[in-house]
């Protein structure tokens, strides 16, 4: 569990660190506003403690606003006054803590973080759970329809074969009849009756169609039970050169039921793209968050009174020393006032109970840290949004060891 101690004494700084050193917390420090946002902008905390009054901060509304989008538990440290701790509560503070307290206060502070912060990660973990659940339903339902169209092919064909088969049995009977005892217009006469009975013009045309079409379901079933093992990519730990192109299709296939109904989805490949070192696993968990979200955002806009699909563009091509990924949209877009926050834990544009505010965070930490890249937004509200991924075509330590900044120098222009 991670805690953010902030103050701008560093002596202050490193009593509260050593008072807290005995509760297996991973502790962070900051000195200011500053670097309140530099430490949160990468590390997600459980709490973060903040000295009270806040006259070292200008804007201490904005300021703890700012905090509880990324951590939902702020302690004020306060003289343990009521008047200081009514004027932190009236600011937004989650809770306050006398700066002079004994252990047994501590103690119960840190439990009840602990708590708090559990609660938090099963709501997480259920939210995860429930969207694996919805993806799992929509890959049963893109097996379940071919499987259906090939059933009903087969029981065709089944008792086409037994129509068939009369025929030919009649067939049979006259060439295996040692005696014929009728003349060639009588033969035909039997035939054209069996013919016309098993409705035979009829089954000569449907039976090849029924047999193509089950062939069709069948390399359907396939090509999505693929598309499912390539996806998950397990056990691969380590970047291997990866097709960015298969990972894209794979993904959009397991995601499928996800957008058929709202959006067409068109993809754009760079043939002359090389094999890009990543993890491809953790890459299609970020490629499956961003067209998943696309879908969610054109529903959004659509409403319930949608005339025409939206669409969702994915396409590949090398930016200098980086292979670009642009998943783009039709969907409602996001308020600039917001673009610079959807890659902060918790922050979700999404309606209650829609979204964990987890999924960007992930896609950023993935694309930045793992991979060593790239991922930015360009969105206008009410014209779609498209999100840009930049991953280096060589390994990170080949590149350096400020593998984001040249890709983003190569990638100017």
């Amino acid at each position: 569990m991670r805690l953010l101690i902030v103050d701008p004494r560093r002596s202050i700084r490193a009593a509260w660190t050593s008072r807290l050193g005995s509760h297996e917390l991973e502790l962070h420090e900051a000195a200011d506003e500053s670097e309140v946002r530099d430490v949160l902008d990468c590390n997600l905390m459980a709490a973060v403690m903040v000295p009270f009054p806040f006259d070292w901060c200008s804007e201490p509304s904005e300021f703890l606003r700012s905090i509880h989008e990324v951590c939902h538990h702020t302690i004020a440290l306060t003289d343990g006054s009521k008047q200081q701790n009514d004027a932190a509560f009236a600011l937004g503070v989650s809770e306050c803590l006398s700066s002079h307290c004994g252990n047994d206060d501590l103690n119960a502070l840190i439990e009840r973080i602990r708590y708090v912060s559990d609660l938090e990660d099963r709501v997480v973990q259920a939210q995860k759970m429930e969207a694996v659940g919805e993806l799992a339903a929509g890959i049963a339902h893109e097996i379940n329809t071919p499987i259906q169209y090939v059933g009903d092919n087969t029981r065709f064909v089944r008792d086409a074969c037994e129509d068939l088969m009369d025929v030919l049995t009649k067939c049979s009977n006259i060439v295996g009849d040692e005696q014929p005892s009728r003349d060639v217009a009588a033969i035909k006469t039997v035939i054209h009756d069996a013919m016309i009975q098993a409705d035979f013009e009829y089954l000569i045309d449907e039976v090849p169609a029924a047999i193509r079409q089950t062939l069709e379901g069948v390399e359907r079933v396939a090509n999505i039970v693929r598309a499912m093992k390539e996806f998950a990519h397990p056990g691969v730990s380590e970047m291997v050169p990866t097709d960015l192109s298969k990972c894209i299709e794979n993904t959009a296939m397991v995601a499928r039921n996800e957008w058929k109904y709202v959006a067409n989805l068109e993809t754009t490949f760079d043939s002359e793209l090389p094999p890009v070192p990543c993890l491809p696993g953790e890459l299609n968990q970020v490629l499956l968050n961003l067209i998943v979200n696309a879908a969610h955002a054109i529903a959004d806009r659509q409403g319930d009174t949608a005339s025409e699909k939206g669409r969702i563009g994915i396409s590949t091509h090398r930016c200098g020393t980086a292979a670009e990924i642009r998943v783009a949209d039709t969907g409602t877009g996001i308020d600039a006032a917001n673009v610079e926050k959807i890659f902060k834990p918790f922050f979700t544009t999404k309606a209650a109970g829609k979204g964990t505010g987890q999924g960007l965070a992930i896609a950023h930490s993935v694309i930045v840290e793992k991979h060593g890249g790239t991922i930015d937004v360009e969105s206008k509200l009410g014209a779609g949004t498209t999100f840009v991924i930049r991953l280096p075509l060589g390994s990170t330590t080949e590149q350096g060891n400020q593998p984001v900044e040249a890709i983003e120098k190569a990638c100017v222009g």
